[in-house]
């Protein structure tokens, strides 16, 4: 192996780019998302188990509640301070808020995903 290969798989499994591009922490393949913020059950190439990682429970909601609150605030503070039209801001508000949660989910389960599998020894 060269120095140049040992470099592009050096930062295999980093967490914004599992979150972002859906790569497997493992194998490096698109395979992590199965939609915007579900995970696929296996890695397609590599066979990574990833539902049996997977956050689930009631954690995410400490993060998101207070994000709502703050989502919902600064449209108020928008509505006061620019006074746009309604449908300037209910398209604005339909566009920012699902894009905010669901990078948001993405970036967070990302990141416990891999904080189980690098606990479970799975990868480094």
């Amino acid at each position: 192996m060269t120095s140049g290969e040992s470099q592009n798989t050096k930062g295999q499994g980093g967490l914004i780019r599992a979150a972002l591009f859906g790569l497997c922490p493992r194998c490096d393949a698109r395979t992590l998302w199965d939609a915007p913020a579900a995970f696929a059950p296996v890695c397609r190439s590599c066979e990574l188990a990833f539902a049996a990682f997977e956050p689930r429970g009631r954690g995410l909601y400490f993060v998101l509640l207070p994000l709502t609150f703050v989502l919902i605030g600064g449209s108020l503070k928008l509505d006061e301070a620019l006074r746009p039209p309604l449908w300037l801001l209910m398209g604005l508000i339909v566009v920012v808020v699902p894009g905010t949660i669901v990078g948001t989910l993405r970036l967070l389960k990302a990141a416990l995903l891999l904080a189980r599998l690098r606990a479970a020894g799975v990868v480094a």
